[in-house]
């Protein structure tokens, strides 16, 4: 009998957070040295381990945008399969509580209108996230 070694799928958690103000989202723009080099995302980051998804999400946002957000609600979960890892995007609507971002990863940062939001080039899992806040909108209305 001949055993095959597989590995395991590497499996990563993601909370990110669709910043609402004043009407407009924000989107940032990867950094060239980062996997999806350029690709815009909304903001976040991986869970550590036994972190929960609000936990992190907080964390994140301090560290990429040194601000201080409120979770209004969770979206779908998303997931993009690449393969040898699954990247599941967990979402969340934010307001910010303090104002002045400082970036520290992202290349730039943009503030749009929802309508706004396709005319970028996203990663591929951002795309899903887009889909669902625009289904949020339609109901929120």
């Amino acid at each position: 009998m001949n055993e095959v070694l597989v590995s395991e799928k590497l499996v990563v958690r993601v909370p990110c957070a669709v910043i609402e103000y004043n009407g407009k989202v924000l989107a940032g723009q990867r950094s060239a040295a980062l996997s999806f080099p350029l690709k815009w995302e909304f903001p976040g980051g991986k869970a550590e381990k036994n972190e929960s998804d609000e936990d992190a999400l907080y964390r994140e946002i301090k560290e990429e945008l040194d601000v201080d957000i409120e979770i209004i609600q969770k979206l779908p979960v998303t997931s993009k399969d690449q393969g040898w890892r699954e990247i599941i995007l967990v979402p969340f609507i934010c307001r910010l509580k303090t104002l002045q971002i400082t970036l520290t990863e992202h290349e730039q940062i943009l503030w749009l209108g929802p309508e706004e939001l396709s005319s970028l080039d996203w990663t591929e899992a951002d795309l899903n996230v887009i889909e669902n806040y625009y289904e949020y909108l339609s109901v929120k209305k």
